[in-house]
């Protein structure tokens, strides 16, 4: 099977979406009161979510973060997405490529430097933070070859039809020499 940068697109969007809802899947089970990848106490991981803003700020808010960020990847392949403007549609897929991919990647490479240096993880565990952050990675690498893949390309400019003499025959090839 031949992959078009539409299916290209798609799967690229798919993928995104499947990083945004890994994420959003562990902050709605903190959320619901799971404590799945926490390290400290309930007093000290209580502390930490008002020091966010609370829970309905630090976790509900960024599940909607990782719903709309869904919803933008989708908007580029499905047609429903049409009734938005492209270039709104590109910039926000644009933003959350320069957002995304930058947080992903210095959290990983903070969470691997200090697994190797075995520092103390006093909030979540290791596997929390390279989990969180791949899906950052994933997500906002989604979002370039989204945006990339389903951007109106300019039609190549026509090529010029020969004339044909009425005396010649037809070219196999238009480039061909006689």
């Amino acid at each position: 099977m031949a992959h078009t940068p539409h299916s290209t697109a798609v799967a690229a969007a798919h993928l995104g979406c499947a990083a945004a809802a890994g994420y959003a899947v562990l902050k709605a089970a903190w959320a619901s009161g799971s404590t799945v990848g926490v390290n400290a106490d309930a007093a000290a991981w209580e502390a930490f979510l008002q020091s966010m803003g609370g829970p309905l700020v630090a976790l509900w808010g960024t599940v909607l973060l990782a719903l709309l960020a869904s919803a933008i990847l989708l908007s580029l392949v499905q047609p429903w997405g049409r009734r938005v403007p492209r270039r709104l549609r590109a910039s926000l897929a644009w933003l959350g490529f320069a957002t995304m991919v930058p947080v992903g990647l210095a959290g990983l490479g903070s969470t691997l430097s200090d697994v190797i240096v075995s520092s103390a993880f006093p909030l979540l565990t290791p596997a929390t933070y390279i989990c969180v952050y791949t899906c950052f990675v994933v997500l906002g690498l989604s979002f370039a070859v989204t945006v990339r893949r389903t951007r109106s390309l300019d039609p190549a400019p026509a090529t010029r039809r020969r004339r044909r003499s009425r005396f010649a025959p037809p070219l196999d090839h238009p480039l061909e020499d006689r």
